[in-house]
Protein backbone atom coordinates (compact mmCIF):
# COMPACT_ATOMS: atom_id res chain seq x y z
CA UNK A 1 0.00 0.00 0.00
CA UNK A 2 2.73 2.27 0.77
CA UNK A 3 4.24 1.72 -2.26
CA UNK A 4 1.39 2.68 -4.80
CA UNK A 5 0.72 5.56 -2.22
CA UNK A 6 4.31 6.67 -3.10
CA UNK A 7 4.70 5.93 -7.28
CA UNK A 8 1.15 7.69 -7.19
CA UNK A 9 2.73 10.75 -5.87
CA UNK A 10 5.45 10.67 -8.10
CA UNK A 11 3.51 9.82 -11.23
CA UNK A 12 1.28 12.93 -10.41
CA UNK A 13 4.00 15.33 -10.08
CA UNK A 14 5.34 14.29 -13.41
CA UNK A 15 1.65 14.81 -15.60
CA UNK A 16 1.09 17.97 -13.30
CA UNK A 17 4.05 19.34 -14.94
CA UNK A 18 4.39 17.43 -17.96
CA UNK A 19 2.86 19.96 -20.43
CA UNK A 20 4.24 23.15 -20.27
CA UNK A 21 7.40 24.34 -17.95
CA UNK A 22 6.85 27.06 -16.42
CA UNK A 23 9.45 29.86 -16.34
CA UNK A 24 10.65 30.72 -12.62
CA UNK A 25 13.19 33.36 -11.65
CA UNK A 26 16.30 31.91 -10.28
CA UNK A 27 15.69 32.26 -6.36
CA UNK A 28 12.35 30.20 -6.82
CA UNK A 29 13.86 27.27 -8.68
CA UNK A 30 16.23 27.14 -6.46
CA UNK A 31 13.86 26.70 -3.42
CA UNK A 32 11.18 23.93 -5.66
CA UNK A 33 14.63 21.96 -6.51
CA UNK A 34 15.67 21.85 -2.34
CA UNK A 35 11.48 20.86 -1.52
CA UNK A 36 11.70 18.21 -4.32
CA UNK A 37 14.69 16.87 -3.00
CA UNK A 38 14.31 16.51 0.08
CA UNK A 39 10.83 14.82 -0.38
CA UNK A 40 12.45 11.58 -1.47
CA UNK A 41 13.76 9.12 1.42
CA UNK A 42 14.17 6.43 -0.63
CA UNK A 43 14.86 4.66 -3.65
CA UNK A 44 16.24 2.73 -7.06
CA UNK A 45 17.91 4.68 -9.59
CA UNK A 46 20.85 4.18 -12.35
CA UNK A 47 24.01 6.45 -12.32
CA UNK A 48 25.17 6.73 -15.72
CA UNK A 49 29.33 8.68 -15.72
CA UNK A 50 30.72 9.86 -19.15
CA UNK A 51 34.49 11.93 -19.18
CA UNK A 52 35.93 12.76 -22.44
CA UNK A 53 38.98 14.27 -23.51
CA UNK A 54 39.53 16.57 -26.48
CA UNK A 55 43.09 17.73 -27.80
CA UNK A 56 42.28 19.87 -30.49
CA UNK A 57 43.95 18.83 -33.58
CA UNK A 58 45.39 16.01 -31.76
CA UNK A 59 42.97 13.39 -30.53
CA UNK A 60 39.99 12.42 -28.55
CA UNK A 61 39.16 9.88 -25.66
CA UNK A 62 36.06 9.13 -24.07
CA UNK A 63 35.35 6.17 -21.07
CA UNK A 64 31.91 5.63 -19.90
CA UNK A 65 30.47 3.44 -16.92
CA UNK A 66 27.07 3.20 -14.99
CA UNK A 67 26.14 1.61 -11.75
CA UNK A 68 22.81 0.50 -10.14
CA UNK A 69 21.96 2.69 -7.28
CA UNK A 70 19.89 2.27 -3.94
CA UNK A 71 19.07 4.54 -1.47
CA UNK A 72 17.46 4.84 2.05
CA UNK A 73 17.12 7.26 4.83
CA UNK A 74 18.41 6.47 8.45
CA UNK A 75 17.30 9.14 11.04
CA UNK A 76 19.49 7.38 13.37
CA UNK A 77 22.45 8.09 11.26
CA UNK A 78 24.06 10.81 12.18
CA UNK A 79 27.09 10.23 9.70
CA UNK A 80 25.47 9.74 6.30
CA UNK A 81 21.46 10.01 7.42
CA UNK A 82 21.46 7.26 4.75
CA UNK A 83 21.37 3.57 4.21
CA UNK A 84 23.45 3.35 0.61
CA UNK A 85 24.56 0.59 -2.27
CA UNK A 86 26.15 0.85 -5.13
CA UNK A 87 27.08 -1.83 -7.72
CA UNK A 88 28.94 -0.53 -10.89
CA UNK A 89 29.11 -2.33 -14.34
CA UNK A 90 32.57 -3.02 -14.04
CA UNK A 91 32.23 -5.13 -10.69
CA UNK A 92 33.06 -2.73 -7.92
CA UNK A 93 30.79 -3.11 -5.28
CA UNK A 94 29.78 -0.55 -2.01
CA UNK A 95 26.74 -0.40 0.25
CA UNK A 96 26.44 1.02 3.91
CA UNK A 97 23.87 -0.81 5.91
CA UNK A 98 24.41 2.14 8.82
CA UNK A 99 26.89 0.23 10.80
CA UNK A 100 29.60 -0.43 8.35
CA UNK A 101 30.63 0.24 4.87
CA UNK A 102 31.39 -3.02 2.62
CA UNK A 103 33.80 -2.64 -0.28
CA UNK A 104 34.19 -5.18 -2.94
CA UNK A 105 37.21 -4.67 -5.06
CA UNK A 106 36.90 -6.71 -8.11
CA UNK A 107 40.65 -6.45 -9.61
CA UNK A 108 41.60 -9.01 -6.02
CA UNK A 109 37.89 -9.65 -5.29
CA UNK A 110 38.56 -8.58 -1.59
CA UNK A 111 35.87 -7.42 0.54
CA UNK A 112 36.91 -4.45 2.84
CA UNK A 113 34.69 -3.63 5.91
CA UNK A 114 35.07 -0.48 8.11
CA UNK A 115 33.12 0.16 10.79
CA UNK A 116 31.62 3.58 11.30
CA UNK A 117 31.91 3.64 14.95
CA UNK A 118 35.67 3.18 14.56
CA UNK A 119 36.04 5.48 11.48
CA UNK A 120 33.48 7.56 11.12
CA UNK A 121 35.27 10.09 9.15
CA UNK A 122 35.32 7.44 6.34
CA UNK A 123 32.31 6.79 6.66
CA UNK A 124 31.02 10.62 6.44
CA UNK A 125 32.67 10.77 3.08
CA UNK A 126 30.51 9.00 1.56
CA UNK A 127 28.00 11.86 1.11
CA UNK A 128 30.66 13.67 -0.94
CA UNK A 129 30.61 10.47 -3.09
CA UNK A 130 28.34 10.72 -6.06
CA UNK A 131 29.25 7.39 -6.76
CA UNK A 132 27.04 5.89 -3.71
CA UNK A 133 25.22 8.87 -2.42
CA UNK A 134 22.31 9.61 -4.43
CA UNK A 135 23.38 12.10 -7.39
CA UNK A 136 20.14 14.73 -6.79
CA UNK A 137 21.16 15.03 -3.45
CA UNK A 138 24.69 15.91 -3.97
CA UNK A 139 23.32 18.12 -6.76
CA UNK A 140 21.12 20.14 -4.52
CA UNK A 141 24.00 20.48 -1.61
CA UNK A 142 26.04 21.65 -4.33
CA UNK A 143 22.96 24.42 -5.69
CA UNK A 144 21.97 25.73 -2.53
CA UNK A 145 25.03 26.91 -1.79
CA UNK A 146 24.56 29.81 -4.06
CA UNK A 147 20.94 30.31 -2.54
CA UNK A 148 21.81 33.43 -0.42
CA UNK A 149 21.84 37.26 -1.36
CA UNK A 150 25.53 37.26 -2.17
CA UNK A 151 26.37 34.58 -4.07
CA UNK A 152 22.95 33.90 -6.74
CA UNK A 153 23.99 36.52 -9.34
CA UNK A 154 26.25 33.64 -9.58
CA UNK A 155 23.42 31.41 -10.84
CA UNK A 156 22.45 31.99 -14.22
CA UNK A 157 19.15 30.14 -15.77
CA UNK A 158 19.95 29.47 -19.48
CA UNK A 159 16.31 28.02 -20.32
CA UNK A 160 14.92 24.77 -21.27
CA UNK A 161 17.23 21.90 -22.59
CA UNK A 162 16.29 18.43 -23.96
CA UNK A 163 18.56 15.57 -23.20
CA UNK A 164 17.43 11.85 -23.29
CA UNK A 165 13.58 12.91 -24.78
CA UNK A 166 13.31 14.95 -21.26
CA UNK A 167 13.04 18.51 -20.96
CA UNK A 168 15.64 20.36 -18.45
CA UNK A 169 15.95 24.06 -16.64
CA UNK A 170 19.40 24.34 -17.48
CA UNK A 171 21.80 26.60 -14.73
CA UNK A 172 25.09 27.85 -14.99
CA UNK A 173 26.92 28.41 -11.98
CA UNK A 174 30.47 30.80 -11.86
CA UNK A 175 32.34 29.87 -8.73
CA UNK A 176 35.70 31.71 -9.71
CA UNK A 177 37.16 33.63 -12.84
CA UNK A 178 38.41 32.04 -15.30
CA UNK A 179 42.15 32.92 -16.48
CA UNK A 180 42.55 33.87 -20.33
CA UNK A 181 44.34 29.91 -20.82
CA UNK A 182 41.97 28.08 -18.54
CA UNK A 183 38.43 28.26 -18.50
CA UNK A 184 35.79 26.08 -16.00
CA UNK A 185 32.19 25.60 -16.91
CA UNK A 186 29.85 23.73 -14.73
CA UNK A 187 26.10 23.28 -15.47
CA UNK A 188 22.67 21.70 -13.50
CA UNK A 189 20.16 20.17 -15.20
CA UNK A 190 16.71 20.27 -12.93
CA UNK A 191 14.03 18.12 -14.52
CA UNK A 192 10.67 20.43 -15.52
CA UNK A 193 8.50 17.67 -14.66
CA UNK A 194 9.91 16.98 -11.16
CA UNK A 195 12.49 19.34 -10.10
CA UNK A 196 15.15 17.48 -9.63
CA UNK A 197 18.67 17.71 -10.60
CA UNK A 198 19.96 14.78 -12.31
CA UNK A 199 22.59 15.79 -14.57
CA UNK A 200 25.80 17.79 -14.08
CA UNK A 201 28.29 18.20 -16.75
CA UNK A 202 31.79 19.80 -15.71
CA UNK A 203 33.97 21.26 -18.57
CA UNK A 204 37.50 22.17 -18.40
CA UNK A 205 39.25 23.87 -21.41
CA UNK A 206 43.41 24.21 -21.23
CA UNK A 207 45.46 25.93 -23.29
CA UNK A 208 49.20 24.61 -22.43
CA UNK A 209 51.37 26.15 -25.21
CA UNK A 210 49.60 25.65 -28.65
CA UNK A 211 48.15 22.83 -27.21
CA UNK A 212 44.04 23.12 -26.23
CA UNK A 213 42.39 20.57 -24.05
CA UNK A 214 38.79 20.45 -23.08
CA UNK A 215 37.73 17.84 -20.72
CA UNK A 216 33.94 17.02 -20.05
CA UNK A 217 32.67 15.12 -17.26
CA UNK A 218 29.10 14.50 -17.63
CA UNK A 219 27.25 12.55 -14.48
CA UNK A 220 23.33 11.86 -15.19
CA UNK A 221 20.46 9.22 -13.77
CA UNK A 222 17.74 7.38 -14.67
CA UNK A 223 15.01 4.74 -13.94
CA UNK A 224 14.70 6.89 -10.45
CA UNK A 225 12.11 5.18 -8.57
CA UNK A 226 11.06 6.54 -5.65
CA UNK A 227 10.05 3.69 -3.86
CA UNK A 228 10.52 1.63 -0.71
CA UNK A 229 13.79 -0.32 -0.60
CA UNK A 230 13.78 -3.81 -0.15
CA UNK A 231 15.78 -4.58 2.84
CA UNK A 232 18.17 -6.70 1.55
CA UNK A 233 19.69 -3.95 -0.75
CA UNK A 234 21.44 -2.95 2.27
CA UNK A 235 22.47 -6.62 3.21
CA UNK A 236 26.10 -8.17 2.86
CA UNK A 237 24.05 -10.85 1.67
CA UNK A 238 23.91 -9.25 -1.31
CA UNK A 239 27.24 -8.80 -2.14
CA UNK A 240 29.01 -11.33 -4.60
CA UNK A 241 31.98 -12.24 -6.77
CA UNK A 242 34.68 -11.95 -3.48
CA UNK A 243 36.75 -14.38 -1.77
CA UNK A 244 38.58 -12.88 1.02
CA UNK A 245 37.26 -10.26 4.08
CA UNK A 246 39.43 -7.64 5.60
CA UNK A 247 38.74 -5.24 7.89
CA UNK A 248 39.74 -1.64 6.97
CA UNK A 249 43.54 -0.36 8.04
CA UNK A 250 44.35 3.40 7.70
CA UNK A 251 47.65 2.47 6.84
CA UNK A 252 47.21 1.07 3.94
CA UNK A 253 45.69 4.67 2.35
CA UNK A 254 49.31 5.79 2.83
CA UNK A 255 51.47 5.26 -0.38
CA UNK A 256 54.90 4.11 0.26
CA UNK A 257 57.33 4.54 -2.94
CA UNK A 258 59.09 1.40 -4.16
CA UNK A 259 61.38 3.71 -6.30
CA UNK A 260 65.20 2.36 -5.69
CA UNK A 261 67.02 3.90 -2.88
CA UNK A 262 68.84 7.28 -3.54
CA UNK A 263 72.70 5.50 -3.62
CA UNK A 264 71.56 3.05 -5.74
CA UNK A 265 73.75 2.40 -9.41
CA UNK A 266 71.38 3.27 -11.94
CA UNK A 267 70.15 -0.31 -13.59
CA UNK A 268 71.39 0.39 -17.76
CA UNK A 269 68.91 0.78 -20.29
CA UNK A 270 68.51 1.44 -24.27
CA UNK A 271 65.40 2.76 -25.30
CA UNK A 272 64.12 4.00 -29.48
CA UNK A 273 64.44 7.60 -29.50
CA UNK A 274 61.05 9.64 -30.90
CA UNK A 275 63.41 11.68 -32.95
CA UNK A 276 65.32 8.84 -34.30
CA UNK A 277 67.76 6.15 -33.38
CA UNK A 278 68.55 5.12 -30.15
CA UNK A 279 69.46 6.63 -26.96
CA UNK A 280 71.60 4.69 -23.82
CA UNK A 281 71.78 5.48 -20.00
CA UNK A 282 75.42 4.33 -20.42
CA UNK A 283 76.17 6.68 -22.91
CA UNK A 284 75.35 9.89 -20.29
CA UNK A 285 78.05 8.88 -17.90
CA UNK A 286 79.36 12.13 -16.91
CA UNK A 287 76.43 14.22 -16.91
CA UNK A 288 73.33 14.36 -14.24
CA UNK A 289 70.76 12.66 -15.80
CA UNK A 290 66.60 13.41 -14.99
CA UNK A 291 64.54 11.06 -15.54
CA UNK A 292 61.13 11.60 -16.52
CA UNK A 293 58.13 9.28 -16.60
CA UNK A 294 54.61 9.90 -17.89
CA UNK A 295 52.43 9.24 -20.63
CA UNK A 296 49.39 11.35 -22.23
CA UNK A 297 46.48 10.35 -20.37
CA UNK A 298 48.15 11.53 -16.68
CA UNK A 299 47.61 15.11 -16.39
CA UNK A 300 50.20 15.11 -13.37
CA UNK A 301 52.30 13.89 -15.88
CA UNK A 302 51.80 16.82 -17.72
CA UNK A 303 51.87 19.73 -14.78
CA UNK A 304 55.41 17.57 -14.37
CA UNK A 305 56.66 18.01 -17.55
CA UNK A 306 55.97 21.50 -17.95
CA UNK A 307 57.70 22.31 -15.24
CA UNK A 308 60.92 19.91 -16.10
CA UNK A 309 61.08 22.01 -18.86
CA UNK A 310 61.86 25.12 -17.63
CA UNK A 311 64.73 23.70 -16.34
CA UNK A 312 65.53 22.07 -19.58
CA UNK A 313 65.80 25.43 -20.63
CA UNK A 314 68.15 26.96 -17.36
CA UNK A 315 71.00 24.47 -17.41
CA UNK A 316 74.05 23.48 -19.64
CA UNK A 317 72.63 20.66 -22.16
CA UNK A 318 76.52 19.04 -21.76
CA UNK A 319 76.14 19.12 -18.21
CA UNK A 320 72.87 17.83 -16.96
CA UNK A 321 70.63 15.99 -19.52
CA UNK A 322 66.51 15.68 -18.99
CA UNK A 323 65.17 12.53 -20.51
CA UNK A 324 61.27 12.44 -20.95
CA UNK A 325 60.43 8.30 -20.52
CA UNK A 326 57.31 8.03 -22.38
CA UNK A 327 56.07 4.61 -20.98
CA UNK A 328 52.67 3.32 -22.60
CA UNK A 329 51.85 5.58 -25.81
CA UNK A 330 52.53 4.84 -29.56
CA UNK A 331 54.31 7.30 -30.90
CA UNK A 332 52.34 7.07 -33.99
CA UNK A 333 49.01 6.27 -33.31
CA UNK A 334 49.20 8.47 -30.30
CA UNK A 335 50.92 10.89 -32.09
CA UNK A 336 53.58 11.80 -29.66
CA UNK A 337 55.69 13.99 -31.51
CA UNK A 338 52.64 17.06 -32.17
CA UNK A 339 51.74 16.72 -28.67
CA UNK A 340 55.06 17.48 -27.05
CA UNK A 341 55.56 20.13 -30.10
CA UNK A 342 52.20 21.81 -29.12
CA UNK A 343 53.08 22.07 -25.42
CA UNK A 344 56.11 23.68 -26.50
CA UNK A 345 58.12 20.37 -24.90
CA UNK A 346 61.97 20.04 -26.60
CA UNK A 347 63.30 17.79 -23.39
CA UNK A 348 64.13 14.95 -25.89
CA UNK A 349 61.96 11.80 -25.50
CA UNK A 350 62.40 7.91 -25.89
CA UNK A 351 59.65 5.42 -25.97
CA UNK A 352 58.73 1.74 -24.80
CA UNK A 353 59.26 3.21 -21.01
CA UNK A 354 57.32 0.40 -19.90
CA UNK A 355 59.85 -2.61 -20.44
CA UNK A 356 62.01 -0.58 -17.92
CA UNK A 357 59.96 0.82 -14.83
CA UNK A 358 60.50 -2.53 -12.93
CA UNK A 359 64.07 -1.90 -13.11
CA UNK A 360 63.27 1.24 -10.97
CA UNK A 361 60.36 0.31 -8.68
CA UNK A 362 58.18 2.47 -10.79
CA UNK A 363 54.74 1.62 -10.90
CA UNK A 364 52.64 4.42 -11.53
CA UNK A 365 53.18 7.61 -13.41
CA UNK A 366 54.49 10.69 -12.92
CA UNK A 367 57.86 9.63 -11.53
CA UNK A 368 61.25 11.14 -11.45
CA UNK A 369 64.46 9.20 -11.32
CA UNK A 370 67.87 12.18 -10.78
CA UNK A 371 70.96 10.09 -11.26
CA UNK A 372 74.27 11.72 -11.17
CA UNK A 373 77.70 11.66 -13.28
CA UNK A 374 78.65 8.60 -11.80
CA UNK A 375 75.29 6.42 -12.23
CA UNK A 376 74.04 6.69 -8.89
CA UNK A 377 70.33 7.63 -7.84
CA UNK A 378 70.66 11.01 -6.07
CA UNK A 379 67.26 11.79 -5.57
CA UNK A 380 63.42 10.11 -6.50
CA UNK A 381 60.19 11.71 -6.42
CA UNK A 382 56.75 9.04 -6.82
CA UNK A 383 54.22 11.36 -8.02
CA UNK A 384 54.02 14.90 -8.79
CA UNK A 385 55.26 17.14 -6.26
CA UNK A 386 54.31 21.31 -5.67
CA UNK A 387 58.01 21.51 -4.64
CA UNK A 388 59.32 19.75 -7.85
CA UNK A 389 61.39 22.50 -9.33
CA UNK A 390 62.73 24.05 -6.04
CA UNK A 391 63.70 20.02 -4.84
CA UNK A 392 65.73 19.33 -8.52
CA UNK A 393 67.56 22.66 -8.97
CA UNK A 394 68.53 22.08 -5.47
CA UNK A 395 70.03 18.85 -6.22
CA UNK A 396 71.39 19.32 -9.26
CA UNK A 397 73.31 22.47 -7.84
CA UNK A 398 74.48 20.60 -5.41
CA UNK A 399 76.45 17.28 -8.05
CA UNK A 400 77.13 20.25 -10.87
Amino acid sequence: MRTIFTLTLFLLLLLFNKSNAQQYNTKELLEKIDRSVNSITEGQFTLHNTISKISVGEDTTKRAKYSICSFKRLKSDSLTGYQLSSFHNDGYQQLYDGNALFTVTPWDKILQITYSEKYPDKIKDLANDYFIFPLFKYLNKHIQHFNNDKLLSKVTLLGIESFNGENYYKLQTNASRPSDKNKTEVYFFISTSTFLPVRQVVKFENIIGQAKEIQTFDYWITDLKPAPVAKNQFSKEILAAYNKEKLYDPSGDKHESKLLAVGTVAPDWELPLLSGGKLQLEALKGKIVILDFWYKACAPCQKQMLSLQKLHDKFEKNKVMFISVNTIDDPVKDKLELFLKNRNITIPCVYNGKSIESKYGIYGSPALIMIDKEGKIIFTVDGYSNTLLEDVSKVIEQHQ
